[in-house]
């Protein structure tokens, strides 16, 4: 099993894509940090005392990690799908006992690389934030932490639904191609049609929304915002998002004629 996570890692890392599509969320969140809460405590000549941490949560670090989720996803993607566009998978399941520990040394070498994404923004983001909006003063640290913690956790969760997806189209393009247009455009669609059928509940389950609710229920929000859904429902609908794709990624793998 060792050797098999070994060549999985060294294979991710013998090609380009795995750090190209980290450069995204590494750039927005030095940015992020670096004008974000400055910004936002100028607000708070205008709103009052507090809105300076909930800004600077709600528009720099979300914005960073929101990135982060995607392009983790994207990653997982190509990382699964491309092994069927380029029929390397055939090679290693002829070489490998089994098509269980293939699938799941892919998903964890997956989850680690996006976890990896996920650790540097923050760092960048965190960094970029004392060397030039003056760093933590006047914030709940406990709430930053939180924030961060719970980035890792959607990280994670993102990355392994992107390597699910992938898995089970088996294509790269059509993978990254149906992130692309789900998270920014096709879950916002998807969500008006729901509340124009008196279905509007129903779009708080899905999986981008719910993401927003995992990471900003964490956050200190002004009392007259109620969100829709918080603790523990959010993470655990995401976690089921991340169970039935990963699940039927790994359920078309293991029965279908590949070799």
């Amino acid at each position: 099993m060792t050797a098999l996570l070994t060549a999985e890692f060294r294979k991710v890392l013998s090609l380009r894509y795995w750090w190209i599509l980290g450069i995204a969320p590494l750039m927005v969140g030095l940015f992020c940090g670096a004008l974000t809460l400055p910004v936002a405590r100028q607000l708070e000549y205008g709103f009052g005392d507090g809105v300076a941490e909930a800004v600077a949560a709600a528009v720099g670090i979300s914005l960073a990690l929101s990135l982060v989720f995607l392009f983790a996803a994207i990653f997982g993607a190509v990382a699964t799908g491309s092994e069927f566009a380029h029929r390397t998978i055939v090679t290693t399941f002829l070489t490998t006992r089994g098509r269980d520990r293939v699938v799941g040394v892919k998903l964890a070498t997956v989850a680690v690389i996006g976890l990896l994404y996920c650790i540097v923004t923050e760092l960048a983001a965190a960094a970029t934030l004392v060397l030039f909006g003056g760093g933590f003063e006047g914030a709940d640290l406990g709430s930053v932490a939180k924030v961060l913690f719970i980035g890792l956790f959607c990280a994670l969760m993102w990355s392994l639904i992107g390597a699910g997806l992938g898995l089970l189209t088996r294509s790269t393009t059509g993978s990254v191609l149906a992130i692309c247009a789900w998270v920014p455009f096709g879950e916002l669609i998807v969500s008006l049609v729901l509340h124009g059928l008196g279905l509007g509940t129903l779009a708080s389950y899905l999986p981008a929304q719910v993401t927003w609710y995992v990471l900003f229920s964490a956050v200190s929000l002004p009392e007259d915002v109620t969100l829709e859904m918080t603790w523990p429902l959010a993470p655990l609908l995401l976690v089921f998002w991340t169970v039935v794709l990963g699940g039927l990624g790994w359920w078309r793998t293991r029965n279908a004629d590949i070799v």
